[in-house]
């Protein structure tokens, strides 16, 4: 019992500190008022999924993670949803819902952290890479298409 309390007190010490960059990109996007700041929280979130993905811990501990944090979870909840609901929850939720899209296309297409803004800038900014990854892999069906802003 006791070693099982000392595991999830390290399992919550060791998400803590890995959403560390992630939580202080999407405080500096708080202050910042430019249109292109949300490229380097998305980017943090990317490198930790991807982290995560790499040691093949990603939906464990998304799972962990909003269990800590108390944030209601679907069925299907991408991993990255899960680190945007913590790092920065007051976000409109169809932006988050497209920046999420956005970045499971790029992990679809197995982008390198190094190549995350040239990628996303050529292909049509945040809203064209989740425009293409709802081509790749539709979700649901919306009437009168998808995003209509």
């Amino acid at each position: 019992m006791a070693s099982n309390i000392r595991t999830t007190r390290r399992a919550s010490i060791e998400l803590a500190d890995a959403i560390q960059p992630a939580k202080e990109a999407a405080a500096r996007l708080n202050k910042c008022v430019g249109r292109f700041e949300i490229y380097s929280f998305l980017k943090s979130i990317y490198r930790v999924y991807m982290r995560w993905k790499d040691r093949r811990v990603a939906r464990r501990s998304a799972r962990l993670m909003a269990q800590e944090l108390s944030i209601t979870r679907r069925k299907g909840t991408s991993p990255m949803r899960v680190l945007i609901e913590a790092t920065f929850p007051g976000a409109d939720l169809r932006e988050k819902s497209r920046w999420v899209r956005a970045l499971e296309y790029l992990a679809s297409e197995d982008v390198p952290i190094r190549e995350f803004k040239r990628f996303i800038r050529a292909n049509g900014g945040l809203s064209g890479c989740a425009r293409l990854a709802a081509k790749v892999n539709r979700k649901r069906r919306r009437p009168g298409g998808d995003w209509n802003d």
